[in-house]
């Protein structure tokens, strides 16, 4: 008999890709998608989205030696507007320019054979991040479009890109939430700590119905444990590789920085050299620690991953590693 992880608290965790899913990503909760991006949008009542339809939720390289892009949800609306949702955990390198490279395939897979006027649907890419886009932006909020650089107008309503940095979203108490877009990002932080909810609006009645532990069903229970035990073992095993590494990070980069802060000593002067030598391989070991222990982690996930029954290909998704990385690891 297979065990499973037992599920805590009241509600799911929404931002696990399980508990997005459940909450965002099925027609039968549309009304809470519809209320979240217009939120998002914030469209003061002009224009609001009433309907969408549900459209493939992954699209294929042309190569099929390249890993499948997975969009984590894609909709339209009826009045022609297209929507990428995504929930992002993890870094990556270049996510802006993934984000611009998703948009455009969802652009250009639209055209049509023969007479067609470029009339296509502007797609509208909106990630909720675990991190900040650039170390330094503190903004919860960061959204770009098309812009004439010499008049600031908008050159184009094509494409657009919100970004919503979740770590920056500071507000502690709900009752300091005056709009719907606080009042979202408040839940979608909190929801699964939460014993009520909080805000009496339609569509969050809505959400605590969904998102309550004992009305999932028993298959929806399942991957929603395993998603997040996986969650929860990725952040110990980085964590834990992260204290290791830049332990020995900071003993290997303090001892290379004491030799060669001594050399460097015996010329400019012994106190000002060890010190200054110190510094520098401490930063330096600090970094190299930091990768190695970054490097031990994937190792330790992808093996915990595969012990549970799962092939290459679908940890490779699953962790956003190429599945080179993945094969080589479980050697």
């Amino acid at each position: 008999m297979t065990r499973t992880h037992k599920t805590e608290g009241t509600y799911i965790d929404p931002l696990c890709d399980t508990g997005f899913k459940i909450l965002f990503g099925r027609e039968s909760s549309e009304d809470i998608l519809i209320g979240f991006l217009n939120a998002i949008l914030d469209t003061d009542g002009e224009d609001p989205i009433v309907s969408l339809t549900y459209i493939d939720k992954e699209m294929n390289m042309e190569s099929p030696d390249e890993r499948n892009i997975f969009y984590d949800l894609q909709c339209k609306t009826q009045s022609g507007h297209r929507f990428i949702v995504e929930m992002q955990q993890r870094p990556q390198s270049h996510f802006k320019e993934r984000s611009i490279f998703y948009v455009s395939r969802a652009i250009t897979e639209q055209g049509k054979q023969g007479d067609w006027e470029y009339n296509f649907m502007p797609v509208y890419f909106i990630a909720l991040t675990m991190f900040r886009i650039d170390p330094n932006d503190t903004r919860v909020r960061v959204d770009a479009m098309l812009q004439d650089t010499e008049t600031n107008e908008t050159f184009s309503e094509s494409m657009r890109l919100i970004y919503i940095q979740l770590p920056n979203f500071t507000i502690g108490n709900p009752a300091d939430c005056t709009t719907d877009f606080e009042r979202w990002i408040f839940i979608l932080k909190n929801l699964k700590d939460m014993e009520r909810m909080p805000f009496a609006q339609e569509v969050f009645k809505r959400v605590e119905r969904v998102a309550r532990v004992e009305n999932l069903s028993q298959e929806d229970r399942r991957r929603y444990e395993r998603d997040l035990k996986f969650t929860r073992d990725y952040y110990s095993t980085m964590k834990y590789a992260e204290r290791e590494g830049l332990a020995q990070g900071i003993a290997q980069g303090m001892a290379q920085g004491m030799a060669q802060g001594m050399a460097q000593g015996m010329a400019e002067g012994m106190a000002q050299g060890m010190a200054q030598g110190m510094a520098q391989g401490k930063a330096q070991g600090m970094a190299q620690g930091k990768a190695e222990g970054e490097a031990l982690a994937e190792e330790r996930l992808v093996r915990a991953m595969a012990s549970n029954g799962l092939d290459a290909a679908t940890i490779a998704n699953a962790t956003n590693l190429p599945v080179e990385r993945v094969k080589k690891i479980l050697g």
